[in-house]
């Protein structure tokens, strides 16, 4: 056999260092375009803030008030008592009052069942204790219009969808960078009109072209963050990113609590994109992307940057050996037997069945984790600590994934911490609100935490590099679908309060034994040809490490193909 020195990308990131100051760089940058993402997407927990209401009584003035010598405080409260009818649990109703014309009242006046009641018809009043402004006192989204909240959230993660497969597919053709700063420009520009949202139409258009930029921002993070980095610290890039992204939901809580006014929470959430935009100079185009488009120049150039940063003498023995090797790569890329586009992972049947297991992973990850983190504020104890404690249990997940992943490997961690998350949400939908359902909770988010951790990266180390940002995108896509039914979903507690985390937990389990069905990538270089994508997954659930080259093709056992 002819013996042949390994040429490859990450041979080259070995070399340059795999993780050396040039890349720690530039993925601090990226990080902190994944909080403000994070931000983005769930601040209208707080937008739509949970605010107490009921009706205007119109018949009732502050002459009156003045009349009877009560103070404003008191006023409010005797208005309440005359004006609207007490319900279950002795809270006063929301949505109905009573019927005070020709009615003669005063402080005291006992209306109860000798009234009749009618709905709202001249407004609400809101308790302006906890939030000064909401898009629910603004919009008047209440009663008749109490799911237009969870609507307008649906909408954001239908743009964070789009944002997905529209920004995978331009990465793909015009490369990483460019597509970044159109995804931040969009987030920017439609983050700060948000705050000038003169009615709800508005506000959730405005909200989904926020959501465009985002999804854009978050899927092209990921892909720069993993691509420019060796094999052996491709988990902590993206724990790393998944850690940041967890630090801004976090920050997020005590952004709400210091900002009661949904306008001016806004307006600080999106305003730091306006420094991110300018990151872009010092982001470097995807040098893999540049190989894979024969663009080797411009790559050389770059890796040429990275090793003067990075302290590292590059050898052109090691260059000129992986040009030669991309070429070679290029001739023997062949399409598979009855495929018209060798560029459509659908087309590949191996790499079909890992896209299809990958999407409903994702899809369910999504569901779960966007539905526990949008239902935190209503455990009952504190709303924002509810929300801080469930998605802080996001940093516990992470630290498990980044210690489990090396040692069991990829599926069993994401199988185990799956069926034991959506185990977990099961038994939350049983408790009482408070403290006890918090921590219940927090620790199924602790389980599916970290089997999103893994799902992230799982389609970067599947897929081969001409369609790794494309598959990503399509799995991003089916993440897109889990989230955009999430809020829907809890609209069910209407119908019987535990049925969305029974939902939840349920589909969680089923997906923790699809995963069995991918194939290990612990230890693995990154495919980067179709050829190598295929063979890849062909080997369901085997570890080790090495070239594809037995798989791909028998007819060249005299070379390794790597």
């Amino acid at each position: 056999m002819k013996e042949q020195k390994e040429y490859n990308f990450d041979a080259l990131l070995t070399h340059l260092g795999e993780f050396g100051r040039y890349q720690r760089r530039v993925y601090s940058l990226v990080c902190l375009m994944t909080l403000v993402g994070a931000w983005h997407t769930l601040v209208q927990v707080f937008l739509a803030g949970i605010i107490d209401h009921w009706c205007q009584v119109p018949e009732i003035q502050s002459s009156d008030c003045q009349e009877w010598n009560l103070t404003d405080v008191e006023c409010q409260e005797v208005t309440k008592d005359i004006g609207i009818p007490v319900g279950d649990a002795d809270k006063y109703a929301q949505c109905e009052r009573y019927n005070l014309t020709d009615v003669e009242v005063y402080p005291g006046i006992d209306l109860n069942n000798s009234t009749q009641t009618i709905p709202c018809n001249s407004g609400w009043v809101y308790n302006t204790s906890q939030y000064k402004t909401t898009i629910i006192s603004d919009f008047d989204l209440v009663c008749g219009k109490s799911s237009f909240s969870n609507l307008a959230q649906s909408i954001f993660f239908s743009g964070m969808l789009c944002g997905n497969i529209l920004f995978g597919a331009i990465a793909d053709r015009v490369g990483r960078r460019y597509a970044l700063l159109v995804a931040l420009v969009i987030q920017l520009t439609a983050g700060i009109a948000t705050v000038f949202s003169p009615n709800y139409v508005i506000f959730v258009i405005l909200r989904f072209l926020i959501a465009l930029g985002n999804g854009g921002i978050m899927i092209l993070s990921l892909v720069i963050g993993t691509e420019f980095v060796g094999p052996s610290k491709r988990i902590l890039v993206c724990v790393v990113g998944y850690l940041f992204s967890t630090l801004g939901s976090m920050s997020l809580a005590l952004l709400a609590f210091l900002i009661r006014k949904w306008r001016i929470l806004q307006f600080v959430v999106s305003a730091p994109s306006s420094i991110l935009c300018f990151f872009i100079i010092f982001i470097p185009e995807s040098a893999r992307w540049l190989i894979s488009r024969g663009r080797l120049k411009e790559a050389d150039e770059i890796i040429q940057r990275v090793a003067r940063t990075n302290q590292v003498e590059m050898p052109e023995s090691l260059l000129e050996g992986y040009k030669e090797k991309n070429e070679d790569k290029k001739q023997q890329e062949v399409k598979v037997v009855g495929s018209s586009d060798p560029k459509n992972p659908f087309l590949y049947p191996n790499m079909r069945r890992g896209l299809l297991c990958l999407m409903w992973m994702g899809f369910v990850n999504s569901m779960v984790n966007y539905g526990l983190s949008l239902n935190a504020t209503n455990f009952g104890f504190n709303q924002y600590l509810d929300f801080f404690l469930v998605v802080s249990a996001d940093i516990i997940g992470i630290l498990l994934c980044y210690y489990t992943v090396e040692k069991w490997g990829r599926v069993i961690t994401v199988c185990v911490a799956m069926i034991l998350g959506g185990s977990l949400c099961i038994v939350t939908g049983f408790l009482v609100d408070g403290i006890a359902k918090v921590i219940v909770a927090s620790l199924g988010k602790v389980g599916i935490a970290a089997s999103f951790a893994v799902s992230l990266f799982l389609p970067i180390e599947i897929f081969p590099t001409p369609v790794r940002t494309i598959s990503t995108g399509v799995v991003g896509m089916a993440v897109g679908v889990g989230s955009i039914l999430s809020p829907l979903l809890l609209i069910l507690s209407d119908t019987w309060s535990p049925l969305p985390l029974v939902v939840f937990g349920s589909l969680s389990i089923s997906a923790g034994f699809v995963a069995l069905f991918l194939p290990e990538t612990m230890g693995r270089k990154l495919p980067e040809t179709m050829q190598e994508g295929e063979a890849l997954c062909a080997r369901r659930r085997t570890g080790g490490r090495g070239s594809y080259g037995s798989l791909i093709d028998n007819s060249h056992e005299d070379e390794e193909i790597t």
